[in-house]
C-alpha cells in the first residue's frame, strides 16, 4: 500500500480534485490545469493580498506621524529595510492602592479567534447594493479596497456579572486542563481580568515633537467627552475600556540644567497644542478628498472621525445584543458588517459609507494576473434593476417638480425626496447625473434621499 513520503507529498493512487481553464493552456499544460487538491472543494489561493487591496495613495504615502512619532522597526529581508528612533516612551502604570483586590479571579474566556482574511464580507469594502452572492472578494474581477481599521464596541454595563464572559461549558473542567503542565485543550486561554473602578497612574515622556505631533499625542489620549479607549485582551467580549486623564508637563533643559534651584519643569495648556492639531488636520482634509461639515465643531467635521468616535462612545453604546460577539453559524450567511451609524440606526455622516467601486483598468498596476477561471459580470438591464433599498448609494437623475428638486431612480417609477437640496449646486439642470444615499424607503412614506454629489 502507497504511503506518504512526506508531508504535502501525494502517495501512488491516491485520489485528487483539480480545476482547468482553456485559457491557461499551453504547449506544456495542454489542458489548462489551474489547481488540484486532495478535497472536492479544496482551496487556491485568492488573486490579491490584503496588502494588495490598501489603496495606493496610502501605500505611497511615506512616513506618517504615527509612525515619525512611535518609531517603525526595519522589516528583515527588505530591500528599503529602515527604522526610526520613537520620541515616545511609556513608564509602567501602577495602581493607586490595594493588593489582591485588584483582580478578579483567574477563568477560561469564551474562545477568542483570530482575524480571518476569508471574512472578506467585514474585512472589504463592499458594494452596499448587492446581495450576499455579489459580494466582492481577494479576485482581481473584484475591484475593491481594504475596508479600514479594525475597532470593537463598547458593550459592558454595571448591570451584568464578570461571568459573562466565561466559557459556560465545562469552564472548571477547562481550567484545571489548562493549568496543568501538559494541558490538552488548544482552543482556549486564560486570563485574570482586572476589576471594574481601578485607577491606575504613569508617565509618558517624550522628546523632539513638534507643536502638532504633541497635540496629536494628546488627542490620542484625551478622547471627547463620553468616549474611552479599549486596551488588552477580551476586547471583543467587552472587557478593557478605560479612561484616561492627562496633566501635561514641559520641561526647559537650559533652566533644568543651568542651575540648581530650577527643575525646568512647567505645567502647560494641552488644549492649545490640541488645538494646533486640530487646524493642521483640518486643513489637510479640505485639501484632499477627506470630507469636513463645516457645521460641525473641530475634529467632529472630518466624517470618518465621526465614525470613530461613535464607535469609542462609551456613554451613548449601543445595547450590547447588537454588537455580540458572533458564533460560527452566524457567518454562514455573510452578512455585510454595517457601518457604525447603520448600528446606532443613524444616518452615515457624507463620504463615510461603502461606495460602490469604479470597474479596475486594464492597465492598472496594482492588479495582478490570475490563473484563475474568470467570473464575468454583466449589468442589470433597466427591467431587471435592482429595487431601491434602504442604505443603498444609487446613482439616479435629478428632476424639478413643483419647484422642488427629486430624484429618479432606473427600474422605478417613484420620485424620491432629496432631503437636504441646499447641497444641490445652484448651476444643475433638469436631467443631470447625481449620486444618492437611501435615507428610507417604505411603501407608505416612500423613498426619502440624501443628494451626495454630481457625476
Amino acid at each position: 500500500m502507497g504511503y506518504r513520503k512526506q508531508k504535502g507529498h501525494l502517495c501512488d493512487g491516491e485520489p485528487v480534485f483539480y480545476l482547468t481553464d482553456t485559457s491557461a493552456a499551453t504547449d506544456n499544460n495542454p489542458d489548462g490545469l489551474v489547481f488540484l487538491g486532495r478535497a472536492q472543494m479544496f482551496r487556491f489561493p485568492y488573486d490579491l493580498s490584503p496588502r494588495d487591496l490598501v489603496p495606493e495613495d496610502i501605500k505611497a504615502a511615506g512616513l506618517d506621524m504615527a509612525s515619525a512619532v512611535f518609531g517603525i522597526v526595519a522589516q528583515n529581508g527588505s530591500s528599503d529595510a529602515k527604522a526610526v528612533k520613537s520620541r515616545v516612551f511609556f513608564e509602567n502604570a501602577v495602581a493607586d492602592s490595594g493588593g489582591p483586590e485588584w483582580f478578579e479571579r483567574i477563568m477560561v474566556p469564551k474562545t477568542l479567534s483570530s482575524p480571518k482574511p476569508s471574512c472578506f464580507q467585514q474585512y472589504l469594502t463592499q458594494d452596499g447594493t448587492k446581495s450576499n452572492e455579489d459580494l466582492t472578494t481577494y479576485l482581481k474581477g473584484d475591484y475593491t479596497t481594504i475596508r479600514g481599521h479594525k475597532l470593537y464596541w463598547h458593550r459592558w454595563n454595571d448591570s451584568q456579572s464578570i461571568d459573562a464572559v466565561k466559557e459556560q461549558k465545562d469552564h472548571d473542567g477547562l481550567l484545571n486542563d489548562l493549568l496543568s503542565p501538559n494541558p490538552k485543550d488548544t482552543q482556549h486561554t486564560i486570563m485574570t481580568p482586572i476589576k471594574s473602578g481601578v485607577t491606575f497612574k504613569g508617565r509618558i515622556r517624550f522628546e523632539g515633537l513638534a507643536d502638532i505631533e504633541l497635540g496629536a499625542l494628546l488627542w490620542a489620549l484625551n478622547l471627547p467627552e463620553g468616549c474611552a479607549h479599549r486596551l488588552g485582551m477580551g476586547k471583543s467580549l467587552g472587557l478593557g475600556s478605560i479612561r484616561i486623564d492627562s496633566k501635561l508637563r514641559l520641561v526647559d533643559r537650559s533652566a533644568r540644567y543651568g542651575s540648581w534651584q530650577e527643575s525646568g519643569i512647567t505645567e502647560a495648556k494641552e488644549i492649545d497644542f490640541m488645538r494646533a492639531f486640530e487646524k493642521a488636520i483640518l486643513e489637510h482634509a479640505r485639501k484632499t478628498e477627506g470630507t469636513v461639515e463645516e457645521s460641525e465643531k473641530g475634529l467632529f467635521g472630518i466624517t470618518r472621525l465621526q465614525s470613530l468616535f461613535c464607535l469609542l462612545d462609551w456613554a451613548g453604546k449601543p445595547d450590547s445584543s447588537k454588537t455580540d460577539y458572533m458564533e460560527l453559524k452566524c457567518f454562514k450567511s455573510r452578512p455585510v458588517l454595517p457601518t457604525p451609524h447603520a448600528v446606532m440606526e443613524k444616518d452615515d455622516p457624507p463620504g463615510e459609507k461603502d461606495l460602490p467601486r469604479p470597474a479596475a483598468r486594464e492597465d492598472d498596476s496594482t492588479n495582478t494576473v490570475s490563473n484563475k477561471p474568470s467570473v464575468v459580470k454583466t449589468q442589470p438591464s433597466p427591467l431587471q434593476a435592482k429595487p431601491v433599498e434602504k442604505g443603498q448609494t444609487r446613482k439616479g437623475k435629478l428632476k424639478r417638480t413643483d419647484g422642488c428638486w427629486v430624484a429618479i431612480f432606473e427600474g422605478d417609477s417613484r420620485a424620491a425626496v432629496i432631503v437636504n437640496p441646499s447641497s444641490i449646486p445652484a448651476e444643475c439642470a433638469d436631467d443631470c447625473k447625481a449620486e444618492f444615499y437611501i435615507t428610507e424607503q417604505s411603501k407608505r412614506t416612500g423613498i426619502k434621499v440624501r443628494f451626495e454629489k454630481l457625476m
